[in-house]
């Protein structure tokens, strides 16, 4: 494992707990508001893990050959996290129980968005 892979990883997990700190505090708001809120919540989700992506290549100068081994680095820290929340998924994130479902719909969605748009940007860079 390189000094840069250690980075990124790192700097994966701090989007992650930055996301984990922020779904404690607004999570009724943005998980328990209805279908739509939830649907417009995913996308933004997508939308915005994929721009950090960019960023973060970008300003590491990482090439964009690379994006998918970025991705899978950058949010495996998360991932296991990801299993903290959902097994003890009421106690950490204060949500109803009802909520794990659309919850973890929404981190899914956001992570394939992810790795879909990793795979494109890579495939494309190799031509």
């Amino acid at each position: 494992m390189t000094k840069e892979t250690t980075l990124l990883g790192l700097m994966g997990f701090g989007i992650w707990l930055s996301g984990a700190v922020g779904f404690r505090l607004g999570g009724t708001l943005l998980f328990e508001s209805g279908p739509l809120v939830l649907a417009i919540v995913a996308l933004v989700m997508a939308a915005s893990v994929c721009l950090l992506l960019k960023a973060t290549m970008d300003w590491r100068k990482v090439p964009v050959a690379q994006s998918a081994s970025v991705a899978l680095i950058m949010t495996l820290g998360g991932l296991f996290g990801d299993v903290a929340y959902i097994a003890d998924f009421s106690q950490i994130t204060g949500l109803r129980p009802a909520t794990a479902g659309p919850f973890a719909a929404v981190l899914i969605f956001a992570t394939a968005a992810l790795y879909l748009f990793a795979l494109v940007r890579a495939a494309r860079a190799k031509g």
